[in-house]
């Protein structure tokens, strides 16, 4: 289906995966078709960790770019994301702060933005952002 979705005339095609690794198949995975992997990350070691193993994969696999987004980060986790992203070579590309309205939101079946989850709908706001901007260096 992703084949056939994404060799029609379509800019962009964004696909939300459950965590794993079946999806970087060598034998030609869901992802085989990616231009940009973002990969989501908890504020953990293991979390960091899983998404450098996951972009060595997606490298091999031939997926041009990968990106990280920290999520769920409270103010003294934007260090932890930037310095243990760079120490395992992760390109972190957004930090999504931990936010009690998204919790609200979802447990209520409703969007982040009548909540007033402003700091979270910022970041993915700039995230979105910078994707867009990637659009021309990967196509």
């Amino acid at each position: 289906m992703l084949d056939n979705l994404m060799t029609d005339d379509t800019d962009i095609t964004l696909v939300d995966m459950e965590a794993g690794l079946e999806h970087l198949s060598r034998s030609g995975g869901t992802l085989a078709y990616a231009d940009v992997l973002v990969m989501v990350m908890e504020p953990s070691r293991k979390s960091v960790l899983t998404a450098a193993r996951t972009a060595a994969l997606a490298d091999e696999l031939g997926i041009p770019r990968t990106l990280a987004v920290g999520n769920k980060a409270r103010p003294d986790d934007e260090q932890f994301f930037a310095d243990a992203c760079a120490e395992h070579g992760v390109e972190l590309a957004a930090i999504v702060p931990l936010d009690d309205a998204v919790t609200t939101a979802d447990r209520n079946g409703i969007s982040v933005t009548q909540v007033g989850a402003d700091a979270a709908r910022q970041a993915v706001i700039r995230l979105v952002n910078h994707l867009e901007s990637l659009e021309a260096t990967v196509s």
